[in-house]
């Protein structure tokens, strides 16, 4: 179990143990499919609309998201009592819990009152962590993954200008581009982020280095010595396709959701802001 989420937040299992061997992402879906049909049927837990989202699997992590901490902890019973039917181990060290900041404040006084166990031990509440490669936060914003993308990205630039720092500025910037260009994970960002300004700040900054051009030479023409587009323009047209690869997704749940927060929600929904 790597991190279980709490109240209104998240709840994730991972490294399943069963008789003293590590699952499988293939066998963790089959061995735990009962688990997640038992969530589904317990009746608490967040719903979008008619469909069950309290429970969201990807290879062998588990989330688990509830609006309140009794819907929480029932819902971690569950997984206490499946461990116990079917000698499964989660492990409460590897496992944390997220609260809303914005609504545990009318549940209880402090943070620290929250409490949920998994295995007869107590889970860790943290103001952020990563998940598959996304560093989530209480505060529902991105500027902690951001702000770390921003620092590998320069550290990336730093390496090819001191490698290469003999080569033509276009064979750079075509290496710029293959290693320096990737930023996993964009689109799931706020774009209205100001950390993704920074980050928009520090990527012509490196243009600038690459080309050997002066600190005030205007931003306008950096993309186009480059080849490419701007990077915010780079970052909206991958948000825009994940977007539109979600609405027409085969997967029902990821289907619906993203028309729910597309058609539907609005200026609620982290889609459409975005």
């Amino acid at each position: 179990m790597e991190w279980n989420g709490a109240y209104s937040q998240w709840f994730n299992i991972h490294n399943g143990v069963i008789q003293g061997g590590v699952l499988s992402p293939v066998l963790f879906c089959v061995y735990i499919d009962d688990l997640l049909n038992a969530l589904s049927a317990a009746g608490v837990g967040c719903h979008l609309g008619h469909m069950f989202v309290g429970a969201l699997a990807y290879a062998n992590d588990i989330v688990l998201i509830s609006p309140s901490m009794h819907g929480m902890r029932l819902m971690l019973r569950i997984c206490n009592e499946y461990a116990s039917d079917f000698d499964v181990v989660f492990n409460a060290s590897k496992s944390k819990c997220f609260v809303n900041r914005q609504r545990y404040s009318s549940y209880c006084s402090s943070v620290d009152d929250v409490c949920f166990f998994i295995g007869g031990h107590n889970i860790e509440v943290v103001g952020s962590w990563p998940h598959l490669g996304h560093v989530v936060s209480d505060s529902h914003g991105d500027g902690l993954d951001v702000s770390q993308r921003r620092c590998k990205f320069i550290g990336q630039v730093n390496n090819v200008l001191g490698w290469f720092s003999k080569l033509d500025c276009d064979t750079k910037t075509r290496l710029f581009k293959s290693y320096c260009s990737g930023f996993y994970g964009c689109e799931l960002w706020d774009l209205s982020d100001v950390s993704v300004q920074s980050l928009c700040t520090s990527w012509r900054l490196a243009l600038r280095r690459i080309w050997k051009l002066p600190y005030n030479c205007h931003k306008s023409i950096l993309h186009i010595l480059s080849g490419g587009l701007p990077l915010m323009d780079i970052l909206c047209k991958r948000f825009y396709n994940f977007i539109h690869t979600c609405v027409n997704s085969v997967n029902g749940l990821v289907k619906y959701v993203a028309r729910q927060g597309v058609l539907f929600s609005g200026m609620k929904s982290c889609m459409y802001r975005a």
